[in-house]
């Protein structure tokens, strides 16, 4: 194994946050990149986390090769936050062109304003606005932390794309879908008291039931891209909480379909905090009952034949020096198919890790994004087999054309990014299967929304 820089983005300021998606500029045209970053690190709508904005919003597109094309500044209007301003990379009309679609607020003097809010559209090519809509205003009498949660996705119903739209994570849930010429497909609420699980802070899109219609996995339930139907909201009437983590994963040996999911509040008694779902949303099995912030988690092939290891970590929060902050975490490891209880599988805390697997051999090795390892990549027996650093992960898996899987991180004081694989990467059959799933690819263009670039349900999921 050969870890090496493949791609380098010289973005020109020092780095506090990094976002990205890939951007198809159309036939005979180079591949192209967007990332949207500043100085200032995220910021988030929750007063204990919220501080006031040092630098403002940057948006530019380079080709793969490192050439800016273009570059807008979101200005004062713009909170610097994944949650105040989703984006995504969509071709809703199909003309072979991926546009940026991204909330944008457009009175610089009031950036809290829901009222200045659109969803706004944008030429790749040139960086230039070509459409705004109003951005739905339903929140705007909850609570700061929970009326700035918004979400963009998208995906498929029978090969026709549809955006999607969402606001809410917590409480009252909004959601709207729209088809090619923005017309409305769908919308729906989801009220605080339908006796259901809220959203999370991640949200995969794919065909889970293999109908030829996406879904949206929203929280612990799954929502037809097709008119917004609830296809089935697990744990129904007895989890009305939010998860962390949420991961759709296959048995290689069965073919059988998962969703691990790790919750963070809605502590009750008798009710478990990793839970597992069968394809139905039935219960597979659940562990680490009644108690605990599940805060992340992870899937992993470390054992013999691709066998699956679902980890957990729980966190507790505590006042220390008038701030919020997480103590030592406590990890959890499980058969991820039959969650049998595992003890210490691996040679380090996997919480300090996230699974990537660079050489393609079917088998994930570990990037460490913190700890005392922090920047190396490990193999499953705790080796270092390279040294990428950074100060945090852009994104994770099919990056571009190349064997394996890939990491895009940061590098805050020389304000560049870097594309790091395997030069020695040999994909198996069972990543060349695995990889050919539309998922793989798809959720790449979604990573502007919600935590999706940090977590790992990308490089550990289907």
């Amino acid at each position: 194994m050969e870890i090496k820089c493949l791609k380098e983005f010289d973005l020109g300021i020092e780095l506090g946050q990094v976002r990205s998606v890939p951007v198809s500029l159309g036939k005979d045209m180079p591949e192209a990149v967007l990332f949207v970053y500043s100085s200032q690190g995220n910021l988030d709508p929750w007063p204990e986390l919220f501080n006031y904005p040092k630098d403002t919003l940057k948006m530019a597109l380079y080709t793969l090769d490192g050439v800016r094309m273009w570059k807008r500044d979101l200005g004062n209007g713009v909170i610097p936050g994944v949650w105040y301003a989703p984006f995504i990379s969509f071709d809703l009309d199909q003309d072979g062109v991926d546009e940026i679609w991204f909330v944008n607020n457009l009175n610089p003097n009031i950036p809290f304003s829901l009222n200045a809010r659109v969803l706004e559209r944008i030429d790749p090519l040139t960086g230039e606005t070509t459409g705004q809509w109003t951005w739905p205003d339903n929140t705007i009498d909850d609570t700061m932390s929970h009326s700035y949660r918004f979400f963009i996705t998208g995906g498929y119903v029978h090969d026709k794309p549809v955006l999607v739209t969402a606001q809410g994570t917590y409480r009252d849930m909004y959601l709207q879908g729209y088809g090619e010429g923005m017309e409305k497909r769908w919308d729906i609420k989801i009220p605080y008291d339908d006796g259901g699980a809220r959203s999370s802070h991640l949200c995969p899109v794919l065909d889970f039931n293999d109908d030829g219609v996406d879904e949206l996995f929203w929280g612990e339930r799954l929502i037809s891209l097709e008119d917004g139907h609830e296809v089935f909201c697990g744990d129904k009437g007895k989890y009305l909480g939010h998860s962390d983590i949420v991961v759709p994963f296959e048995d290689i040996k069965t073919g059988k379909k998962y969703i691990y999911t790790c919750r963070e509040d809605y502590e009750q008694e008798g009710e478990p905090r990793v839970v597992t779902y069968n394809e139905k949303g039935e219960r597979e099995w659940t562990a680490v009952d009644s108690i605990g912030h599940m805060h992340n988690g992870w899937i992993a092939n470390i054992g013999p034949d691709y066998r699956k290891v679902a980890m957990a970590m729980r966190i507790t929060r505590r006042v220390i020096d008038n701030a919020i902050v997480d103590t030592e975490p406590e990890d959890f490891y499980f058969d991820a198919v039959t969650g049998e209880p595992l003890e210490s599988p691996l040679p380090f805390k996997g919480d300090e890790f996230m699974p990537v697997d660079f050489d393609g051999d079917g088998y994930h090795e570990f990037y460490g994004a913190g700890g005392a390892k922090k920047g190396c990549v490990v193999d499953r027996e705790g080796k270092v087999q390279g040294f990428i650093g950074g100060d945090g992960v852009v994104r994770s898996g099919k990056i571009m054309q190349w064997p394996g899987e890939l990491l895009m991180v940061y590098y805050q004081d020389e304000g560049k990014v870097r594309i790091w694989g395997d030069a020695d990467a040999v994909e198996s059959e069972y990543c060349k299967k695995r990889f050919a799933h539309s998922y793989h690819w798809r959720m790449q263009h979604f990573m502007g929304t919600g935590y999706n670039h940090g977590s790992s349900h990308i490089t550990c999921g289907m």
